[in-house]
């Protein structure tokens, strides 16, 4: 194996590594020595790849949120009707949030931190706004081809964050409380019809 295959090989085995151990432990109590005894490798090595464990963390979630996006762009395909394309989002992105389960509460902490921390909120809601104009753009379609109501579409799109980031809380606290799958296409049904 050549060096390069070899360095990408050990990325992705520190993220793994990473990613299990905030599963395991959490952000906070998660340091970067426990990360390399669990992969095998020195500090060295580690910092070779990353420049902080923020630094990781933030690689992890532009990850997960990368294959999300690609999730919610599949769902586009699906449908020319807008409302109905809304509706299969919440389909096509449950599988994503269930194989991420355990770091969904990282997801949250990582909220949480980016309110104390100018530089970590900057990165928090530049995907926060991504995601926004995703689902604003959609409705503004849905309003212009009739299948949704006319609607301040920015203010519908915070809404249905608001209600995903709600759900995805519930789901974490009460995992058998409901289909939350199934409750978030009827919030998404009720809130656009």
């Amino acid at each position: 194996m050549n060096q390069e295959k070899r360095s990408i090989e050990t990325k992705k085995n520190i993220l793994k590594a990473a990613a299990e151990c905030f599963a395991e432990y959490g952000f906070e109590v998660t340091d970067v020595n426990k990360i390399c005894k669990k992969v095998g490798l020195t500090k060295g090595a580690f910092y070779h790849h990353f420049s902080s464990k923020q630094d990781l963390f933030l690689e992890l979630l532009d990850g997960w949120i990368n294959k999300a996006a690609n999730q919610l762009d599949s769902a586009q395909l699906d449908s020319k009707d807008t409302l109905k394309i809304l509706i299969r989002i919440t389909e096509k992105i449950q599988p994503v949030f269930e194989e991420a389960d355990s770091q969904l509460p990282l997801f949250l902490d990582l909220y949480i931190k980016a309110i104390r921390e100018p530089e970590l909120k900057k990165v928090v809601m530049k995907l926060y706004q991504k995601f926004l104009s995703f689902f604003t753009d959609i409705i503004e379609k849905g309003i212009k081809e009739g299948s949704i109501k006319k609607v301040c579409a920015e203010d519908v799109a915070k809404i249905l964050f608001s209600v995903a980031i709600g759900l995805l809380m519930q789901g974490l606290l009460n995992p058998q409380g409901a289909d939350w799958g199934d409750l978030a296409k009827k919030s998404f049904g009720l809130l656009l019809k």
